[in-house]
């Protein structure tokens, strides 16, 4: 009799032949021998019937058949595997088989993919299960000793299946619902809706509104030069209790800021409360687990989530070189620090021998009870010949085995003078570190994983560590600082990534917050995320290949197809709610404490409720990408061409560029454009000289679509003489009451800058400017003045010259 292995891809089956050892025949999708038939999946290779194979009415669209009864599932071979799918369950169903083996990974996707294929060939014979994180051929042969019952894994089965049931239920349900709503009003083509797909759009569309709707405003911070012993040093003001703040503690108001810096440099000496130095120490970061690995990939080398994926595929897979790959977690267990001589001694020959690594030292990472069901991806004791690696390959298996190394080597270490120090009834402080050793930062830079805008200082150490508690030392100048508010930075792979680890903090709601974060209580590297460290990457490839989002330079913007649809959900369904609500349900059918059948059938009653509910705006415009405006010029309909967008009225000549200064107008923004002239604030424009700008496009001209950019600065400024507004273009800045005002750009051969001509209009005069041009040839510096009365300019001198 022989055992039947079923792994979940081709390169694993290969690696357990391998450890297994001893004589196999390579046969038509099977390797065979004596004793053992080791055969493979690519992933799913079974699939759900589609809905008409439930219910022959479903193949019709109607709102009458919502929800989709479709549980229990039912099953068929995928298409592109349906040669392979006849050969394994025949080999299932061969009579000298009498032990079959799930070789799949080790998750509840693995216990999916297998049990599936048990149900689809009707087998009830015997099953076990091996679990493979490290598929070299020493961790192999240790899984094959240690083979479990596969009914340990039956928990995880109910979780994957009924996560798989009710995701296609409920997609493929409201996908059907929305669809048909948009249908009926005018638009042709299908609107995808799903748990966890849904939510994570809404998540960039949110954040992108938060961006562009940003309204600019300032805030105030004080800071003091203080000198002590040795030399000067720097300390900033901690608002007090009173101070008119916003919500991050910030002085927002300018009058304030101003009469508290006046009153401050009327004092001569501050008195030091608290004042110390104290030795500490950085511990290198955590190995990666996959989420973290596709950050720092798309950070360091813009290389996509799905990307780095497949490369780490093709490192686990091709070359054996490093351990699971599609691990939720940054820990390694004990028994791997025991195996870790080996590995270090291999990868020494990849680093340099100058290095202070001892694989006797043990970090933090190694800690069994912080391990859920894989370790973090570290390389193999079988290192690559880097030069058979892509670049790709080399760069993401150099930053594996770094985060690994670096475990071995000596944490960093240094010092840090701190005081704080009051000045009348104000708290400043003050802080710097010194570096006493660099230890795995001789290899690893930690910045590089910064994430934010944390700045330790740069005062002078010793000055600092000189300082004593009790002690009054001379204040040099009390300075406030003016500071613009920053709109939240719109999402980028990386940091899409990691809001979805944690994407309970973007819910406002507390009890579906609580769930969230409840839901990966046991999990060290998940704080109520949503979607998985496999399927993030692939909803981010899904989301641009339905046109919901683009990718550019870098940042993930919705298009006119995302920002509608997500306009017209409900909250319930791009908001994360589902997958909190759905967990908790989900781990209790894990633990057996409830059918998948009855949570199936809760869900058909709440989608009987969402499909009542839901309705949408118009979308065949906005998603089609037309245009509705007419020719602001004519009336007509407008041609939409891929540059441009010409009047159908072959007597009129208006013709309006999409793209202007080198950025592409989105179909908002060309809709705004032309039904109120103006667009909205653009953000980076450039110029032909290069540089980055924000304007508002202007329609300056109907009659052939000449625009021209309107700036920021120019629309706050009022006319000196009449207090109306004022705007700047190449020209110079001019009122906008006809024959009031004109202030020209260029004077005396000399081009003003905007900041020059502002600061003209606003102040009456402007600070002294270099490089005039006598008419008798010859340079001078000058002040320009404005006199309102005569709403001239002239020039002024320093020291009467």
């Amino acid at each position: 009799m022989k055992r039947l292995f079923i792994a979940e891809k081709p390169a694993i089956a290969n690696d357990i032949k391998t450890a297994i050892g001893g004589h196999f025949e390579k046969k038509d999708g099977f390797f065979e021998s004596d004793s053992d038939i080791i055969t493979w999946c690519y992933g799913h290779i079974i699939e759900s019937v589609p809905p008409e194979g439930y219910n022959p009415s479903y193949a019709q669209w109607t709102l009458d058949d919502l929800p989709l009864k479709m549980f229990p599932l039912k099953y068929q071979a995928k298409e592109s595997a349906a040669k392979h799918v006849k050969i394994v369950v025949g080999l299932i169903h061969r009579d000298d088989v009498n032990i079959i083996v799930n070789a799949a990974d080790c998750d509840d996707e693995g216990a999916v993919i297998f049990q599936e294929l048990m149900i689809y060939s009707k087998s009830n014979k015997p099953t076990q299960r091996i679990f493979i994180s490290d598929n070299t051929t020493p961790a192999i042969q240790k899984a094959l000793r240690n083979l479990k019952p596969n009914s340990d894994s039956e928990g995880q089965f109910r979780k994957g299946l009924s996560r798989q049931a009710s995701d296609l239920v409920f997609g493929l349900s409201m996908s059907r619902a929305y669809t048909l709503h948009a249908k009926a009003k005018g638009y042709q083509g299908v609107l995808s809706v799903g748990r966890v797909q849904t939510p994570v759009l809404g998540l960039i569309v949110n954040r992108y509104r938060q961006n562009t709707d940003h309204k600019k405003s300032f805030y105030y911070t004080v800071n003091a030069e203080f000198t002590g012993k040795g030399g000067n040093f720097t300390g900033k003001m901690k608002p007090s209790e009173y101070a008119p703040v916003d919500d991050k503690q910030r002085i927002i108001d300018e009058q304030y800021t101003k009469n508290l810096v006046t009153a401050l440099n009327k004092l001569d000496t501050a008195e030091v409360i608290a004042a110390g130095t104290d030795d500490k120490q950085t511990s290198a970061p955590l190995p990666f687990n996959l989420v973290r690995l596709q950050q720092y990939m798309n950070r360091k080398f813009k290389m996509t989530a799905q990307r780095t994926l497949d490369v780490t595929q093709e490192l686990r897979e091709k070359f054996k070189a490093i351990t699971y790959n599609r691990s939720d977690c940054s820990y390694l267990s004990d028994e791997q620090f025991s195996e870790a001589p080996q590995t270090v001694e291999a990868l020494k020959n990849i680093f340099s021998s100058n290095l202070d690594v001892d694989a006797s030292r043990k970090s933090g990472a190694f800690n069994t009870s912080k391990v859920t069901a894989h370790t973090a991806i570290i390389p193999t004791n079988q290192v690559p010949d880097l030069n058979a690696l892509s670049s790709e390959q080399k760069n993401v298996y150099m930053a594996i085995a770094e985060h690994y190394i670096i475990q071995f080597m000596p944490k960093k270490a240094y010092q840090e003078a701190s005081a704080q120090l009051k000045v009348g009834q104000e708290d400043f402080t003050a802080r710097a570190t010194k570096i006493t050793a660099k230890g795995f930062t001789e290899l690893f830079n930690e910045s590089e994983e910064a994430e934010d805008d944390t700045v330790t200082g740069t005062t002078d150490f010793d000055t600092l560590a000189a300082l004593r508690t009790g002690q009054s030392i001379s204040i040099s100048a009390v300075t406030m600082q003016q500071a613009e508010t920053k709109a939240p930075p719109l999402f980028t792979e990386a940091s899409l990534l990691a809001a979805l680890v944690r994407v309970a903090d973007f819910v406002s709601d507390p009890e579906i917050k609580k769930l969230l974060k409840a839901k990966d209580a046991d999990k060290k590297d998940e704080h109520g995320g949503i979607g998985t460290p496999a399927t993030r990457a692939a909803i981010l490839e899904t989301l641009k290949k339905r046109n919901y989002i683009t990718d550019q330079k870098g940042k993930l913007i919705p298009t006119e197809a995302g920002l509608t649809l997500i306009d017209s959900l409900p909250k319930k369904i791009t908001d994360p709610d589902l997958t909190a609500l759905w967990s908790e349900k989900q781990n209790e059918i894990e633990q057996g404490n409830l059918r998948v059948v009855d949570f199936i059938n809760e869900l058909y009653e709440e989608i009987t409720q969402l499909v009542k509910d839901s309705e949408i705006g118009d979308l065949s415009q906005a998603i089609s990408g037309g245009i509705s405006e007419p020719c602001p010029s004519c009336g007509s309909t407008l041609k939409d061409t891929p540059k441009t967008l010409k009047c159908s009225n072959n007597e009129c000549a208006f013709t309006l560029w999409k793209t202007q200064f080198s950025k592409e107008l989105s179909t908002a923004q060309i809709e705004k454009l032309l039904k109120t002239g103006e667009t909205p604030l653009i953000k980076g424009f450039k110029s032909t000289a290069g540089k980055t700008f924000d304007a508002v496009i202007k329609l300056d001209d109907k009659a052939t679509g000449k625009t021209k950019p309107i700036f920021p600065e120019a629309q706050k400024i009022k006319c000196p003489v009449c207090d109306a507004d004022c705007r700047i273009n190449d020209k110079g800045l001019f009122c906008s009451t006809q024959g009031c005002m004109a202030l020209w750009r260029v004077v005396a051969s000399k081009k003003l800058t905007d900041t020059q001509l502002t600061t003209l209009a606003t102040k009456g005069k402007t600070s002294e400017i270099k490089g005039f041009t006598k008419k008798g040839g010859g340079n001078f510096d000058a002040i320009i003045t404005f006199d309102k009365a005569t709403k001239k300019t002239a020039f002024a001198f320093n020291n009467k010259k």
